[in-house]
């Protein structure tokens, strides 16, 4: 009996872990099927100068993976992607706290990169506004709300929604990692301008940025809202560089305080869980009193039972002494009673 209960644990370890790879499989298939589905619809997308025929087109190209996964998860298509009501404004606060940071890191990279490539910041950015500025002026215009919808809301639905949410259990760095490296795979066509590798570098960084808002807040719409503005900003550079420099300033304003918000939250968060800690060791020290005091009671009224079997005590004496304990007795049990409930609120 006992060689059969040791070598059947391993067995059933054996066949826990071979479920848990089989679902790892099946989420990862899923993964790159969605990702297939984006990497072939972005080749519907038609760059012709009729806007009649262009916007359809890349509206679909954003649209076809949001169907797809739509096909895979159906009613809880929402909550795949995690753009749902909880955690809404916390989504927000990270951020636009995560900016400030973000901002910092990407102008140290994006410096370092610049100095191994050997060009200057205002060079890159002509080269980029250069290619902006060949495409037509009617799609410029369409390209500052687009920035927003479809193509924030698609990018950030799929990648930081359901790539990333899909590959949690290889722990959130693997998640964040990977859904980064396959979002920026749709991005070759960088390879089109010479400042190619400072844009990559800059848009992994983002991307990162991205999939930590959907990670620590559950909620892709901080993503989806900062993803469209840095779009949006590249974008109105070309038309306005005050106006950009000043949503800009304005972003990491609200970034600092932001980061205030969390930090006094977090605060408040530690400070309740000691008070509740607290209150629970309090209340706990009144019940054990309340549980010796009940038993002394009750050891009291055993003696006075055998004192009068003994016939050390008149029955006068001895009704009288056992209603009083039994009375002290039911008290201190409706106050331990009613503690405890007390205690289970504290704790939940």
């Amino acid at each position: 009996m006992q060689m059969i209960l040791v070598l059947g644990i391993p067995n059933e370890v054996v066949a826990g872990k071979k479920q848990q790879g089989e679902r790892l499989m099946n989420r990862t298939a899923k993964v790159l099927l969605v990702w297939l589905v984006f990497l072939l619809s972005s080749m519907l997308a038609v760059p012709s100068p009729n806007p009649w025929l262009r916007i359809p087109s890349e509206l679909l190209v954003y649209l076809l993976p949001l169907a797809f996964i739509w096909h895979l998860t159906r009613k809880g298509f929402w909550k795949s992607i995690r753009l749902t009501r909880e955690n809404l404004s916390g989504s927000i606060l990270w951020a636009l706290a995560l900016f400030v940071v973000f901002f910092l890191l990407l102008g140290m990279a994006s410096a370092a990169v610049l100095k191994l490539m050997g060009k200057s910041e205002q060079e890159s950015r002509e080269e980029f506004e250069n290619y902006i500025k060949a495409q037509p002026q009617w799609y410029r215009y369409y390209l500052l709300p687009a920035s927003f919808f479809p193509i924030a809301f698609s990018e950030e639905a799929v990648f930081r929604g359901y790539v990333l949410q899909t590959l949690l259990p290889l722990g959130p760095a693997a998640s964040i990692l990977i859904s980064s490296l396959l979002h920026l795979s749709l991005h070759l066509w960088y390879f089109d301008l010479e400042a190619a590798p400072l844009l990559f570098v800059q848009a992994f960084i983002l991307f990162t940025w991205f999939g930590l808002v959907s990670y620590l807040s559950r909620n892709i719409t901080g993503a989806i809202l900062m993803h469209g503005l840095t779009n949006f900003l590249s974008i109105l550079w070309g038309f306005s560089q005050t106006a950009a420099s000043a949503i800009q300033t304005a972003l990491l304003i609200l970034g600092c305080f932001s980061i205030f918000v969390l930090v006094l939250s977090h605060l408040g968060r530690r400070f309740e869980r000691k008070l509740r800690e607290q209150m629970e060791l309090n209340l706990q020290m009144n019940l054990r009193k309340l549980e010796r005091m009940r038993d002394g009671l009750k050891k009291m009224l055993a003696e006075i039972k055998k004192r009068y079997r003994r016939g050390e005590m008149e029955e006068k004496d001895f009704l009288r002494l056992r209603a009083t304990y039994e009375r002290r007795i039911e008290e201190v049990e409706r106050v331990l009673s009613s503690r405890k409930e007390r205690k289970e609120s504290v704790r939940v």
